[in-house]
């Protein structure tokens, strides 16, 4: 199970074995803090309870001090060490003191269990499966099935989540059979009972849907003090550290306020292409310029492109139909040559607002019953004839939907809607076609003006924030052995935003006190308009990945397992490779999950 994980930690492995228990943990190491002196598992004083850890806990400092008050002997400056000492204190309870991005196993001698934990919004991933009353953990799924002896058998439903949606929604995973625990659980484990009991100790706030009674520029300057507190705790490393510059707000700022905490220039890093218009050189190199930060620039070319993604899509221990993946690889690749840490802005859309169609669902919302059916479905068709970009989403509004049903479409480009005619026998006689819009829709019925906002804002936090944006930040850097920390997810800062009406939030585009809070740290820095972190997937899958592209519709186990159909998958590649139309939306998620399964069946 080390051995499948080399690259999540390649400076140090180690295991520990509790013969009167049956259990062993293990662990690879990406030496950070204390980098001589913190080989894991590491124990207590009396060698009762072990832990292992993977990630880092950034109040690791103030909680060394708090131990050597209460009179525990710490042998080390490594942040493992205050799992033991700190369940010694306080029993599972203990977890409400971490702060930071974690997955951790504590065994405990003396009382013959095991707790395992996830951090409190699913920044380090952990799989688990249990069989015949023994438990195998990992992670990576890669690692869990070398360890385990369990075969990989595609789960129908997580094949359906995932080309829908781009990913599997915990606790499910890909494999049957196998689960990841979700964001913010214990899973206990005694020895005895010998089955897992999961236990949430934390919960992302509902946001607020009552005014607060401060101004704005109180709510700015608290969200200023706190964001900074969060980037000095992600900066602290024995080794070198970076940030990963978009031209976005989220980054930016991130640049700003770590420029400002540091005595020597930011390293800055930043991925273009040479094809299409979603590159944003230009305004990452005019923030570092202003910013001074010691910044370098990747472009990614069409033959790096087509090198990179089929190692890629293979290599990652559970598939991922986010195109920006192979962008964030390839930067977290070349970062790598310069540091072990780096710094990303990953939760700010989340936890602040920032997506527009926040706005749009709730302007939606209130047309529903205030305008007949066909008069909203010939408005649809009207704006669509005549308008692109913006007006479509119009379009979109006018269009007779549940909030549900628009939702989804606007998230995963309406791929729903291509199950019909792609789904082999394998998928379309087991899969409930609306069981996603169903669960989707269970959050969305609320009413009121901030009420739909704040379901959407929670929904992204425990799914999409989870199980896509962290997890792609995670398999990208893990893959090269780089650290990304994300500042936006420290705890009480996720409370405190939520603790603001999500119109605030909404307000003038999005991010409101995000956009104040870079006006007052770095004035003069540029900022473009609110959009994804977006790839020119379309112009890649005609050139640099046509290949691959058309060896997957010729020979992909997808097809022979009877999954999808491959006469009409054929039909979308030539549609897409003579330019007739964009199939891209509804190709990528099939070839990221055929290039993934292919290469663990030839293997």
């Amino acid at each position: 199970m080390n051995a499948a994980m080399v690259r999540r930690g390649p400076d140090d492995e180690g295991s520990y074995l509790s013969e009167p228990l049956a259990l062993a943990i293990g662990a690879r190491r990406l030496s950070i803090i204390d980098v001589e002196g913190g080989h894991q598992p590491i124990s207590n004083e009396d060698g009762t309870i072990w832990a292992v850890l993977n990630g880092e806990i950034y109040n690791h400092r103030a909680l060394q001090a708090m131990l050597r008050r209460q009179g525990h002997t710490l042998r080390t400056r490594a942040d493992t060490e205050v799992l033991v000492h700190l369940y010694e204190e306080y029993g599972d309870g203990f977890v409400h003191a971490l702060e930071g991005m974690f997955a951790f196993a504590i065994v405990d001698e003396r009382a013959g269990r095991l707790i395992v934990g996830r951090d409190r919004f699913g920044e380090k991933p952990l799989f688990y499966t249990v069989r015949d009353g023994e438990l195998s953990f990992a992670s990576e799924l890669d690692a869990l099935l070398a360890g385990s002896g369990l075969p990989l058998e595609l789960d129908p439903v997580a094949v359906d989540e995932f080309f829908v949606l781009g990913y599997v929604r915990n606790p499910r995973s890909i494999a049957r059979r196998v689960c990841q625990l979700p964001a913010s659980h214990l899973l206990l484990w005694d020895s005895v009972g010998r089955v897992p009991r999961l236990q949430r100790y934390w919960e992302p706030p509902t946001p607020a849907r009552w005014p607060r009674q401060e101004d704005e520029d109180d709510l700015v300057a608290e969200t200023l003090h706190l964001l900074e507190g969060s980037v000095r705790g992600r900066m602290l490393a024995d080794v070198p550290l970076g940030v990963l510059l978009s031209g976005g707000l989220d980054s930016t700022l991130l640049a700003a306020i770590a420029s400002g905490l540091s005595d020597e220039p930011v390293k800055t890093f930043t991925v273009g292409y040479d094809t299409g218009t979603d590159s944003e050189l230009d305004v990452a190199r005019a923030t570092a310029r202003a910013l001074g930060t010691e910044h370098r620039e990747l472009v990614l070319t069409s033959d790096a492109v087509a090198s990179r993604a089929p190692r890629l899509l293979s290599e990652i221990d559970q598939p991922i139909a986010d195109p920006a993946l192979v962008a964030l690889h390839a930067v977290a690749d070349f970062a790598r040559e310069e540091v072990t840490v780096a710094v990303g802005g990953e939760g700010a859309d989340e936890l602040f607002g920032g997506y527009p169609r926040y706005g749009w669902l709730s302007r939606a919302q209130m047309l529903d019953g205030r305008a007949p059916a066909s008069l909203r479905r010939a408005g649809a068709l009207g704006v669509t004839s005549v308008t692109r970009g913006r007006g479509r989403r119009l379009a979109d509004v006018l269009a007779p939907l549940s909030t549900s049903e628009r939702h989804l479409d606007w998230v995963t480009s309406g791929r729903r809607h291509a199950r019909t005619s792609l789904y082999g026998p394998a998928l379309a006689d087991v899969i409930d076609l609306d069981a996603i819009e169903h669960s989707i829709r269970e959050v969305t019925s609320v009413e009121g003006p901030d009420a739909l906002p704040a379901a959407m804002m929670r929904l992204d936090q425990v799914s999409w924030l989870q199980d896509d944006v962290l997890q792609k930040a995670d398999r990208a850097g893990m893959l090269v052995s780089l650290e990304l920390r994300t500042p936006y997810l420290h705890r009480e800062l996720a409370e405190f935003a939520a603790s603001i009406p999500p119109s605030v939030h909404t307000a003038g585009g999005g991010k409101r006190l995000l956009r104040c809070a870079l006006a007052q740290v770095a004035p003069e820095l540029p900022v473009r308009r609110k959009r994804a972190f977006g790839v020119p997937l379309a112009q890649w899958l005609r050139g640099p990945l046509r290949q691959l592209l058309s060896e997957f519709a010729e020979h992909s186990m997808l097809f022979d397992d009877g999954l999808f159909r491959r006469e009409d998958v054929a039909r979308r590649v030539a549609r897409h490779v003579s330019d007739e139309a964009d199939e891209s939306a509804v190709l990528w998620p099939l070839l990221t999950l055929g290039v993934w399964a292919d290469a663990r069946r030839a293997s």
